[in-house]
């Protein structure tokens, strides 16, 4: 199956894509030549937002994935076994063997602000958090967005993307070190009501408990 897509044309697989990409900063490309396994997977706490993925990838790809539940650690998994699928988003998405050298597919640092702001929220709703407004009152010092990655270079990339969206952000942090874990992890952070608010405004999400968040969120500054 081929999977090509022209940066030149403003196209909804293309914007669909850059979703996609977004969301497999928390996924992961398993293969296994010897028993011919060749797998994409993303992993979520929210199953109804597994489904709507999976509904994006039927799209994109032609092939229902496969949703189960992963009992060891209590998430939902979208799997989708196929060589040529397999072959087709690493092509697209320059990936390199490991996330912690999996830097920001260069056809989306190419692409037009639309496709950007897909991406960007895809990967905010796999790998971002926002603070869980719904259950507390939260200070207005610690609303804020976070990103989290191994891969330093990707936050820089996406911080550049989003300051070109008009969103301030913060600088890029870390290494910090998780307990049982040898690789260090960075941290890309946009703080305050009124950013979080612009954030929710011009990217959004499809993520229904994080839209619900940013949308309190937002409505403190009403």
């Amino acid at each position: 199956m081929k999977f090509k897509i022209s940066v030149q044309k403003e196209s909804e697989k293309l914007k669909l894509t850059a979703y996609f990409l977004g969301a497999m900063r928390d996924g992961s490309f398993i293969k296994n030549e010897k028993n011919f396994i060749y797998r994409v997977r993303i992993y979520q706490k929210n199953k109804e937002w597994i489904e709507n993925l999976a509904g994006i990838a039927e799209k994109l790809f032609n092939k229902k994935p496969t949703i189960v539940l992963d009992k060891r650690d209590n998430v939902w998994s979208l799997i989708i076994n196929s060589k040529s699928i397999y072959e087709s988003v690493i092509n697209i998405s320059d990936y390199q063997e490991n996330q912690i050298e999996w830097n920001t597919p260069n056809f989306i640092l190419k692409s037009s602000f639309d496709v950007q702001r897909e991406y960007i929220k895809g990967f905010f709703d796999s790998e971002g958090g926002v603070p869980h407004v719904e259950e507390r009152k939260v200070e207005p010092k610690n609303i804020r967005i976070h990103f989290t990655q191994s891969n330093m270079k990707c936050l820089e990339e996406l911080r550049m993307m989003i300051r070109k969206l008009g969103i301030k952000t913060g600088n890029v942090c870390g290494p910090y070190y998780k307990k049982g874990f040898e690789n260090p992890i960075f941290r890309l952070k946009i703080h305050g009501t009124r950013e979080v608010s612009k954030f929710a405004d011009i990217v959004g999400s499809y993520h229904k408990e994080k839209l619900n968040r940013l949308s309190i969120i937002s409505k403190q500054i009403q």
